[in-house]
């Protein structure tokens, strides 16, 4: 088939990709099967890999060929991939292929931490990606097919434009979006009315607008529909907000880890304490600080397994997690978030992002924060408390902060704190939560 005749067929192959993935919370007993078909997976990845230019020069460079991948722990004999590296292939491929792209996705990231990335994707890889999506929803006992999801816009940068398919009208895969975009800004009093009217059985959206509209409901006694599952996606989640989240959404709040490039890989789901991996579409390895071995605890790389036809491998994804393994699996205990972010200091060191986390995760008053480094001697804090909190507090939580944050940052900056009703998200959607103004 030709590209084009795929992306007409996208919706048939991605309902037929979504029938053979595992959608259910992980049993003991499934082990076996979901380790078979992992590696079955790397096998064929990197069977399809040694075809590509690109990386035949990757298998060269590690005197490996593809027969040397046949479990998840082999790709650490691999190089792995970073972002720059990514960012250069794939604008090579576009620019040097234009028309054999032509039908292909193209994947953008927020560029929130420097240049964009734009992502080729091939119509069955897309497909993957939806299948890989519904799965996610459907795994805490979620129909996506029957029931009424919301989300944010498919486009943040114009107003919402929608109406029902003609599957749609019969009840079928009934979605709204949120009407919040660039050019059609809503408070948070109209993001509440328009969850209460539409009544989502699912809703996700950005962390940071979720969480900006459970402390608007809690701070004004506002009751907000409880959807039966959500998902805040796009920046870390911390006890604070899962907190708040809870008390206003309800339970069902499931957290779903993944990227625009590799799609949603991680999942901790309604009443567990920790993460299952999609280990039938990837494969999540850690590695030491340097990224030279193997690790429980460290940056996490990651292998998309049904994108083979330009493949993903190896990805660092900018992220740390604690992590054991299983039988042969994966478990994430904790996400750690970003490593990329950094505070810098005038002797040329810095303060990596999960450092200052550490302490400004755990301030339960505190609902939403942006750490702004101005200059080498001034840190800026923006900082929405938790309606439940009395204004009072405050001067004791900078005092923490003053505390806690100025030892971890060599008592070499002065502290300016802003509190605020709500901080507005980012041109992306996102809130990036780490900004250094340092060069």
């Amino acid at each position: 088939m030709s590209y084009a005749t795929d992306r007409k067929m996208e919706n048939v192959y991605a309902l037929r990709d979504l029938a053979t993935l595992y959608n259910k919370p992980i049993r003991a007993k499934d082990y076996k099967h979901l380790v078979e078909t992992q590696n079955k997976k790397i096998q064929e990845l990197m069977q399809r890999a040694w075809e590509v230019p690109f990386y035949r020069s990757r298998f060269m460079a590690s005197d490996t060929v593809p027969g040397d991948y046949q479990t998840a722990a082999d790709l650490y004999k691999f190089p792995v991939l970073t972002k720059a590296e990514l960012r250069e292939w794939m604008d090579g491929e576009a620019a040097a292929n234009p028309k054999k792209y032509e039908h292909w996705h193209v994947s953008p990231t927020s560029g929130s931490s420097g240049a964009p990335l734009r992502t080729l994707v091939s119509p069955q890889e897309n497909a993957w990606m939806t299948a890989n999506w519904l799965r996610v929803l459907s795994m805490p006992g979620y129909n996506p097919f029957t029931g009424k999801t919301m989300c944010r816009p498919n486009s943040l940068h114009g107003a919402v434009k929608e109406r029902d398919s003609v599957v749609q009208r019969f009840g079928i895969l009934r979605r709204k979006q949120m009407s919040d975009a660039l050019k059609n800004r809503l408070t948070s009093e109209q993001l509440l009315q328009e969850i209460n009217d539409y009544k989502p059985d699912y809703l996700y959206n950005h962390k940071n607008v979720l969480v900006r509209v459970a402390a608007y409901a809690k701070k004004n006694n506002v009751p907000c529909h409880q959807s039966k599952f959500y998902t805040p996606f796009g920046e870390m989640m911390d006890d604070a907000s899962r907190e708040l989240l809870t008390e206003v959404f309800g339970p069902g709040l499931v957290d779903a880890y993944g990227m625009s490039e590799t799609g949603s890989c991680v999942v901790r789901l309604p009443g567990r304490d920790e993460y299952q991996v999609n280990s039938d579409t990837h494969v999540v390895n850690i590695y030491n600080a340097d990224l030279s071995g193997p690790a429980d605890d460290g940056p996490a790389v990651i292998t998309p397994l049904f994108k083979t036809d330009l493949p993903i491998i190896n990805y660092v994804s900018g992220d740390s997690m604690e992590t054991y393994t299983k039988a042969g699996l994966r478990f994430v205990k904790r996400i750690k978030g970003r490593m990329n972010d950094v505070i810098h200091h005038k002797n040329g060191d810095v303060t990596e992002w999960g450092n200052v986390a550490v302490i400004m995760n755990y301030i339960k008053e505190v609902i939403q924060y942006r750490v702004i480094q101005e200059d080498y001697e001034n840190i800026t804090i923006l900082m929405v408390r938790d309606p439940g909190v009395p204004e009072e507090r405050q001067a004791q939580v900078e005092a923490i902060i003053t505390e806690k944050l100025g030892a971890v940052l060599r008592n070499e900056f002065a502290f300016r704190f802003q509190w605020m009703e709500e901080i507005p998200s980012d041109a992306n959607g996102k809130l990036r939560i780490l900004v250094s103004k340092i060069q």
